[in-house]
Formats: structure tokens, C-alpha cells, sequence
């Protein structure tokens, strides 16, 4: 009898678990980073837009400022975000279990639910400084980002690629965007690099009214990281994004996802993508680094993640994919 009665509660307990977690999410926790970058203004305006049909679908988006990209993951994969700003090298890497990721794993739940953008990586030194190539580097004063972000990650690579040492900078700092760019501007650091996507207003202020310039990466710093995989790629960047040069100059770039895991409700992420599609237009107008973007670019090429089902679904029913066939 007591093992009749186990068997029934096992059942319960299981169906009970099943169908909790098969729940629609009406409450989306949103991850960007920090407040004066682009990642967090770009979540906001996700918000706003999910938020727009609440009381239609009512599902609620609230974005919040974090550490960062690798921070966002790390989150999401632990349960405190249900959406994710994040670079789509990380993300391909977090799935993957490789780089940063490769001592817990890989995690087969990650699914993207769209590219948002394109992004550069800017190294930004002062003008008339007397820095004209990355070997007069050393012994100048750079910041490396703060643990987490994504701009930690670049500093960490080209510190490899370039081999070098901590030791050789007359001072290191790993201040997150605003404390980083208030200190260029207060000339207390010399060097900035950063994956961001532009026009923003931040990087305005540093080229604008702190004499900011951003300079070319050396060749072997762009072959390298196009080794690393097909979600980097030479990016170049005009002069009228880069006041202070001479020219365009060229760098790499990468793009900006946003993710979510299989465990939220395909009716959610329907919802969500849905909410950025339907008026893509009005979607690119509200954030100035969504200007460039296309369904092309954000559907079409570059996915490294799976779809999550549920955005699939609405893509595929509004023929968004145009023959796209995502990974599996």
C-alpha cells in the first residue's frame, strides 16, 4: 500500500514539476550591462517595445544593468535573466563549452533569439599623444575592463595575441565604460579597448570633447582573431564615426545577440520576437547602434546558437528566415 501510495505521489510530484516547467513566462528579466554603454539603452528599448503589448499578451519586460556579456550568460544559465545581451562569440562559446566556458561545460539549452547588431573593436587612444602604433603601448597607462564584460575578454586577447605582460604598462586599470571613459577624459588612463557598438554617445564624448581617436588593429591582431571563427570578421570603420583620423581604418567586429534558454516558454519568446519584428523599422529608429541593422543581419547570417523554438515558430510564419537554415 505505502509503495502504491509512493508511486501515485512520484506521479503527481512529476506531472506537477512537468507542466511548472512548461508555464508561460509573463515576467522576462532582461541582462546588458552598464548604463552608459550600448548594451543597456538597446535592452531598454526591447523592453519597451515587449511592454508596449502587455496588456494584449501580457508578458512584462524589465531590463537591468549588469557586469556584462560574460556576466549576462552566466546568469542566464543560473536562472536570475530569462533574456541576454551578449557578443555572438561568447554565446557560440558558453554553448560550445570552450574559451572562458570550458571548465563548466557547455550548455546545449542557450538559443538565440536574434542578432541585434553589429559591433567594433575599439581601441581608443588620445590625439597628439605620440601613440601611432600599438607598440608604443607600453609603458602608458591602459584599462582592461572590469571582470565579466565583454571588453575584458578583447583586452585579455589582444594582450595574448600581442604577448604581452601586465608588467610592461606603467599602469593597468579594470574600470567598467563610464568609470573608464570619465578617466580618459580626466587623462588618468592613456588607452581604451572596448567592443561597442557606434554611433553612441558616450564614444562621441570621448572623441569629441576628450580628443579620443580610434586606431587600426595591426594585421596580426586581425588574422588572428578571424581564426578564431566566422563570427569575427574585418569590419571597417569611417571617419565619420572616428572624427580625429585621418581616414577610415579598419578592425574587426563581431555581433550582439540576444539570447535566452530553452526553459522559457516558446509562447514568451514568440511574444518577444514579435514584439522587435512586427515594426522593425520603428525598432531601429529607437536606439541609434540598431541603425544599420536589417532582417538580413540580424536572421539571415551569423547565428552560431539555435533558435529557440519559440521565435522560430514566428519567424518561419512570417517568412523572416528567407531559406536561412539555423544551426541545430
Amino acid at each position: 500500500m505505502k509503495a502504491r501510495q509512493l508511486l501515485i505521489l512520484g506521479s503527481a510530484l512529476a506531472f506537477i514539476h512537468s507542466n511548472a516547467a512548461l508555464a508561460f513566462d509573463k515576467f522576462v528579466a532582461l541582462g546588458t550591462a552598464s548604463k552608459r554603454g550600448t548594451y543597456y539603452p538597446v535592452g531598454k528599448s526591447i523592453c519597451k517595445f515587449i511592454n508596449a503589448g502587455r496588456l494584449d499578451h501580457l508578458v512584462r519586460c524589465i531590463a537591468y544593468n549588469t557586469g556584462g556579456s560574460v556576466y549576462n550568460i552566466q546568469a542566464l544559465v543560473s536562472g536570475e535573466l530569462d533574456l541576454a545581451i551578449t557578443r555572438a562569440d561568447l554565446a557560440y562559446r558558453a554553448y560550445k563549452g570552450t574559451g572562458q566556458f570550458s571548465e563548466v561545460g557547455g550548455n546545449k539549452d542557450l538559443r538565440t533569439v536574434t542578432n541585434l547588431y553589429d559591433t567594433p573593436v575599439v581601441v581608443t587612444v588620445r590625439k597628439g599623444d605620440g601613440i601611432k602604433s600599438f607598440e608604443d603601448f607600453k609603458g602608458r597607462r591602459i584599462n582592461i575592463g572590469n571582470q565579466g564584460s565583454g571588453k575584458r575578454t578583447i583586452s585579455d586577447e589582444i594582450f595574448k595575441i600581442m604577448g604581452w605582460k601586465q608588467k610592461m604598462f606603467s599602469k593597468v586599470t579594470e574600470l567598467g565604460t563610464t568609470a573608464m571613459a570619465k578617466a580618459f577624459c580626466n587623462k588618468e588612463i592613456d588607452v581604451m579597448m572596448e567592443a561597442i557598438g557606434l554611433p553612441a554617445k558616450l564614444y562621441d564624448q570621448v572623441t569629441y570633447e576628450c580628443d579620443g581617436v580610434f586606431m587600426a588593429l595591426p594585421p596580426k591582431v586581425i588574422s588572428a582573431y578571424e581564426k578564431k571563427g566566422r563570427f569575427f570578421y574585418k569590419y571597417t570603420l569611417p571617419k565619420k564615426l572616428n572624427p580625429n583620423a585621418k581616414g577610415d581604418i579598419q578592425t574587426i567586429g563581431t555581433k550582439i545577440v540576444l539570447m535566452t534558454l530553452k526553459r522559457v516558454h516558446p509562447k514568451t519568446i514568440g511574444i518577444v520576437a514579435k514584439s522587435v519584428f512586427s515594426d522593425l523599422k520603428s525598432f531601429q529608429r529607437s536606439q541609434s547602434a540598431l541603425g544599420f541593422s536589417s532582417t538580413k543581419t540580424m536572421l539571415r547570417e551569423g547565428i552560431h546558437v539555435p533558435i529557440h523554438s519559440g521565435a522560430k515558430q514566428y519567424y518561419v510564419q512570417n517568412n523572416l528566415l528567407a531559406g536561412k537554415r539555423p544551426p541545430r
